[in-house]
Formats: C-alpha cells, structure tokens, sequence
C-alpha cells in the first residue's frame, strides 16, 4: 500500500510540477522532511508555584516575555504568565457581559496585543497593557457580523475568519466593525463529493497568518490537505499528506443543510503556527477505530517553508496537545499531553 501510495506521489509531483493549475494537490510524505527525535528528557519543565493548570487547551508565546495559555473557565479563560516576574493573571470569565465570552475558541499575538474570539457570540477581543505596565486589560473589539469557525487577527484591527459551514464559504476578510468584507479562498476538490458543495463542517481548518501578512495557511483538521495562500488570499499551494489518506466522506442532506461525515474519522493536523520564513503544523494522524482513539494529541510538528516544501519533522517520545514558537530564538514551548499538564520548553537547536 504504501509502496503504491509512493508511486503515486512520484507520478503527481510530475503533473503537479508541469501543470499551471494551483488547486491541484501535491502529495508529500514523511520522508521529505529532515526527522529530528524530540526525547521527553531535551525538554525543560516550567515551574511556577502561582500557576495551577487545569486542563489547557492552547499555548502561545508572546516576545515580550509572556506565555499565554486557553485554560480554566472558572477562573478565567485565558491565563497570561509573564516570564520577567513568574506572576499570572486569568482573564475573560465565561459569560455575556462587556469583558466576557461565553467560551473561547482562538489565542493569538499581534502587535503585542492578545486577541481572542468566541464562537457561539461572535465576539472579537484583544488585551492589552498600558505603556510601561506588565498586566493586561481585556477590551471588547467588535462583534462580527458573520458566524465563524475561526478568526486570526491583521493589522489594523482586521480579522479573517473561517467562515461558518452553513455559510458554504472557505473565509471572511472583516473589518475593524466586524463587518464581512470579502469573500475568499477555495475548498480542496475532492472525487467523492459530485452531488454537494463542500464547506467548511467538513474542512475545518487551523489558520496561521505569518506577521508580515504575506501567507497565510489554513491546515485542514480531519482531512490532509493544507492550503497556501498570498497576501491578497489567491492560493498558491494545495498540499495533501503525508500518509495518503482519503476517508469516504457521507452526506446527509437536512431542512437546515448538508451535514458531512468520514468513515472512518481522522484526527489529522491540530495547531498551527508561523513567522515570515515558514508555519509550522502539529500532527496526529490517527484514524478513529475506538473511541480512546478521540484522545490522541500531537506527535510530530512538521515544518513547511511558504513554497510549501517540507522542512523538518520534529517527532516527539511523548505526544503535546499544543505549542507555539519563540522564532527569534528557535524555542518551543509545548503544553505536554501527561496526567497533570505542564509546560515543557524545547531549545529546538540543541536537538540532533
């Protein structure tokens, strides 16, 4: 099978190479990235005696010194640890009120802010610090106008969002109102689907913007396509691997629309994180057989450049339920899928 699968990629990348059309997939395997082995011992635990994890979900790094995790709801969704002084704030409580949300979906830094967004209200939120403060101060930015699955902060109080699966579109450019101002991007094509439009229930997506707003990348989470795009959101690349894995996708068509299934359902990327030389994407890779399989994280972060050739294949002894980059310095900083979380922090230039 495999041996097929590698014949396969061979005679794609030949068509894929000679060929104009950029939403034909390109396969990719394993074996194209450089694989580093990733010890539970390479990393470092980070201990704080003001910091009690519950069950976080989210980690991201902030270059001025602080870690920010999605974590517990009763005290505050959002927990921001600042690496100068060890201190921790929780913040956004679960709830409707002006510095609430009743659960919230996305984490990310940009231009030093913490944005975070929530689903069920379409809220948009960023916290921020006065100058020359340490602590941050929720600030209610916009409701969007449009549901979303996911939205990612741009300069300028801009936002693209992945766009609701009953919307039928892959994403929304957003302005500073929360208004919808274009509609982008593409869905991957896939054989099976001939009676149905494909939407976003099915290609659900992580999204990365890299800082200068040059890419973006949208990493499907049950399917092995990866999307790249440019700055003006026309797609470049159109990925897809790295195991050949094409479940049967199932229609059932409602008053309230077209619901997708997979048999079987594949946990494939979760995660996604960039600078403006490359993204990197956690992957899983496990097809559900039992329903212990719904607990499997992360055990290889793959590298890809922004032409979308593979890199480096960071393959973890024990699997990470997420991680974000310190790029200047080539750290990760991983939430550490164990009995009780910690945070372990990986020197990714020590590692051979």
């Amino acid at each position: 099978m495999k041996k097929a699968f590698l014949s396969l990629v061979a005679g794609l990348l030949q068509v894929a190479c000679g060929s104009n059309d950029r939403g034909a997939a390109i396969p990719f395997t394993l074996d194209a990235f450089e694989r580093i082995a990733v010890s539970d011992a390479a990393g470092t635990v980070y201990r704080n005696d003001s910091l009690l994890l519950g069950d976080p979900q989210a980690i991201r790094y902030h270059p001025d010194g602080y870690l920010v995790l999605l974590d517990r709801p009763n005290t505050g969704q959002v927990v921001v640890i600042d690496l100068e002084t060890d201190s921790v704030q929780h913040l956004i409580k679960r709830g409707r009120g002006p510095e609430e949300i009743i659960s919230v979906r996305d984490l990310a830094i940009r231009d030093g802010a913490i944005w975070v967004s929530g689903l069920a209200d379409r809220k948009i939120m960023k916290l921020t610090r006065p100058e020359g403060g340490r602590a941050f101060n929720p600030q209610l930015v916009c409701t969007a106008s449009d549901q979303f699955m996911r939205a990612v902060p741009l300069s300028g109080e801009r936002f693209l969002t992945l766009a609701s699966a009953s919307s039928g579109n892959r994403f929304y450019r957003l302005d500073g109102e929360g208004m919808t101002c274009d509609t982008l991007g593409s869905f991957p094509s896939l054989e099976q689907m001939t009676e149905f439009e494909p939407n976003n229930g099915l290609f659900q997506s992580e999204i990365t913007v890299s800082p200068d707003e040059a890419h973006t990348a949208a990493v499907c989470q049950s399917l092995e396509y990866i999307d790249i795009y440019d700055a003006d959101m026309q797609l470049q690349k159109r990925l897809q691997g790295p195991q050949g894995i094409e479940p049967a996708i199932k229609t059932v068509k409602t008053e309230m629309g077209v619901f997708f299934g997979q048999d079987p359902l594949c946990l494939v990327y979760s995660n996604a994180v960039s600078d403006d030389r490359q993204f990197m994407v956690g992957y899983i890779g496990v097809c559900v057989e039992d329903e212990s399989d719904l607990e499997e994280k992360i055990g290889t972060v793959l590298s890809f450049d922004w032409k979308g050739r593979p890199l480096k294949a960071y393959e973890f002894e024990s699997d990470i339920v997420s991680f974000d980059m310190d790029w200047e310095n080539n750290v990760m900083y991983c939430l550490a899928n164990r009995p009780e979380p910690e945070i372990v922090i990986y020197h990714l230039d020590d590692l051979k």
